[in-house]
């Protein structure tokens, strides 16, 4: 795998091979070193005539370098002239020049030019060209321009930042290697993936990988999809602003060239949903949605056996390109679907870790771009989550991988005796300049009282000024609780009287309201992110299902967690670990043995297995195992999906069944 830092768009020829052979060894002893190579900005049709001919290096805290390695002085500076000024251009149109000024005010102070008889070594051209904080944030906007990664300039603006929700707000946003890889590569097969950690960026890769083909493509069908309603609302609201900001003149022309939507819809309303799309394209059975007894998988597959029954020359394709967000909410049948109905390219975008029981060699097999860099989350949040998720700090670990998967997804490892482990992350630049030394980026609290919350809250005002109430997060993680929602209306008033403050419950309206608290279950929240993520639980439960949502609601920060529970159960494991996150910036464990490992991916599989199987099949085994008859087993099955049970936890289930059986 290539650097995932390093971005190199140049071709080698014999007056820049040895160069690029000194960068790259430059780069290979700086590993966490962001660096771009090109000779033309990225995403347009720039071209100058002695571009083949210099190398411009591109990173983060100095200048703007360009190096002629012909020696040409007067094709060298036509060239150094005609970049400026297309950087200039590009400037004025993304709204920079009124912030960063004139080229003639920045090529000064943030850029160089190194004729190839000046040159010594990578190493004393970047130490010599490093900048100040005011001219470092002026140097990474020119960056941020050169390579299609926009700012909104009115938002991060050039000032230094002083507080730190201010420094994580303005961060300046640029696209790693592996980004800016699949933004702009061409790849030869038809499916391309996308896999990565939570808040590596994958929607903003699709937003831009889908306005590059809708510029360049005028008559081409596009479908951007992905699970839940809440996701597909913020997405369809996101492609027009998104559009905007991009300066994309083109008109949208929905549901004849764009589609953006969640997976199922509405038989009568063919525009309403992926499938209910297809299914009317291709005349083909519609099944309505059914938690019970109709699923993804199912739904799927009929429609692909019914498209495999035309003939030749009754089948055609129903799309040009799909965009598909989420990739870990369907199965493989949707992705052979796609392939079979798009005549071009799917782009799929799916977390590495976001089922974090998922058969990890499964998700090791043929992805093109892999994300292990996450920019939203502080890297301790995301170190947490991760081990409380996996049952690190437990006695008995809910899951574990090979050394080969867990560096695939940025840890790195260290083993001490008695089988104590270590797991390190790389910082990142989101936060590689946040005093953040004595500020948890999780916190625990054994009560979730609404006057805690509300404490928190005014704790939150009180030290961060300009918070924002759409700056915060509630998230109810048990939302089957039957008296959740009593809460729910307890917290919003005592928010409304004490804090002045409306809340959102966006479990209703799907939707993020501007300049109120976002209040959801956890079937709403992925895709979004906080600087503030306040999850309430009732306990740290020891089953697979709570443990994936667990982690996934923790990611959602990218400032701090906190994890109020009612029962302390399981607490002290977890307050030790995330005490040494906290303070020492790894995670500590002790590496099961072979025989553990052998039996946690057991149980693992056994938990797979049951994930592949519909509600329905699970159920009917359970009630032919206790011989219930018939006539009443829908009547339980539905009074099931009513409690607070897990829908696949067969203990609890069981003892249900058992204990209301003659009730029916």
């Amino acid at each position: 795998m290539e650097n995932s830092l390093y971005f190199k768009d140049i071709e080698e020829n014999d007056f820049n091979i040895d160069f690029l052979n000194q960068l790259q060894d430059y780069i290979q002893e700086r590993p966490s070193e962001q660096i771009y190579v090109l000779n033309a900005p990225l995403g347009g049709k720039y071209s100058y005539p002695y571009q083949n001919k210099c190398i411009v290096i591109l990173s983060p805290k100095h200048k703007i370098i360009f190096i002629d390695v012909e020696g040409d002085v007067e094709q060298f500076n036509e060239f150094y002239g005609d970049f400026i000024e297309d950087l200039s251009s590009i400037s004025d149109k993304y709204n920079y020049k009124e912030y960063i000024g004139r080229s003639r005010e920045w090529k000064k102070n943030n850029t160089v030019q190194i004729q190839n008889n000046q040159f010594s070594n990578f190493q004393k051209i970047m130490d010599d060209n490093l900048l100040s904080l005011e001219l470092q944030r002026i140097s990474e906007l020119l960056i941020s321009l050169l390579i299609g990664s926009i700012n909104d300039i009115d938002k991060v603006g050039t000032d230094v930042p002083q507080t730190l929700l201010e420094k994580v707000k303005k961060n300046i946003i640029l696209f790693d290697g592996e980004q800016t890889r699949f933004i702009y590569k061409n790849y030869d097969t038809k499916i391309v993936t996308i896999q990565g950690l939570s808040g590596t960026g994958k929607t903003e890769l699709l937003l831009h990988k889908l306005k590059e083909i809708y510029l360049k493509e005028d008559n081409a069908k596009i479908y951007f999809m992905c699970h839940s309603i809440a996701l597909s609302n913020i997405l369809r609201e996101r492609v027009p602003s998104f559009f905007n900001f991009m300066k994309v003149e083109k008109q949208i022309e929905w549901n004849s060239k764009l589609w953006v939507s969640h997976a199922w819809g509405s038989k009568n309303f063919p525009n309403s949903g992926f499938y209910s799309y297809l299914c009317h394209f291709y005349k083909a059975p519609f099944f309505k949605f059914n938690k019970l007894n109709t699923d993804y998988e199912k739904i799927f597959s009929h429609l692909l056996n019914h498209i495999n029954s035309l003939a030749d020359d009754e089948f055609e394709y129903a799309l040009d390109y799909i965009l598909i967000d989420e990739r870990q909410d369907f199965p493989d049948v949707l992705f052979a679907l796609c392939d079979k109905i798009a005549r071009k390219k799917v782009y799929i975008a799916g977390d590495i870790f976001q089922d974090i029981f998922e058969n990890t060699k499964k998700t090791e097999l043929k992805v093109d771009i892999v994300l292990n860099r996450c920019y939203r989350t502080d890297p301790r949040t995301l170190m947490f989550a991760h081990a409380i998720g996996l049952g690190l700090f437990d006695e008995v670990k809910l899951n574990w991988f090979s050394d080969e998967y867990w560096k695939s997804i940025g840890y790195k490892i260290e083993r001490f005796d008695n089988r104590e482990i270590h797991f390190f992350r790389e910082p990142v630049r989101r936060f590689e300049n946040l005093n953040i030394d004595g500020y948890d980026s999780v916190i625990f609290q054994n009560t979730t009282h609404g006057s805690e919350v509300i404490k928190i809250i005014k704790e939150l005002q009180s030290e961060h000024k300009e918070l924002r109430p759409d700056d915060i997060a509630i998230i109810l993680m048990e939302e089957n609780r039957k008296d959740i929602y009593n809460y729910i209306d307890g917290l919003t008033l005592k928010i409304g009287k004490e804090i002045g403050w409306a809340v959102n419950r966006a479990y209703e309206n799907k939707n993020k309201i501007e300049n109120t608290i976002y209040l959801s279950n956890t079937n709403n929240i992925k895709g979004l992110e906080f600087p503030f993520v306040i999850c309430l639980s009732s306990g740290i439960q020891n089953t697979y299902r709570y443990r994936n949502i667990l982690y996934t609601m923790l990611t959602r920060s990218f400032i701090q967690s906190y994890l109020l529970v009612t029962k302390n159960l399981g607490l002290e494991n977890n307050l030790e670990g995330l005490k040494i996150i906290n303070k020492e910036r790894y995670i500590k464990t002790i590496e099961p043995t072979e025989d553990e490992k052998e039996k946690i991916q057991s149980e693992v599989l056994k938990f797979n297995e049951n994930e592949n199987i519909s509600y329905s099949d699970f159920i009917n085994e359970i009630f032919d195992e206790l011989k219930i008859d018939k006539k009443i087993r829908s009547r339980i099955s539905n009074a099931i999906v009513d409690t607070d049970i897990d829908l696949f936890d067969k203990e609890k289930t069981i003892k249900f069944i058992q204990a209301n059986k003659e009730f029916y």
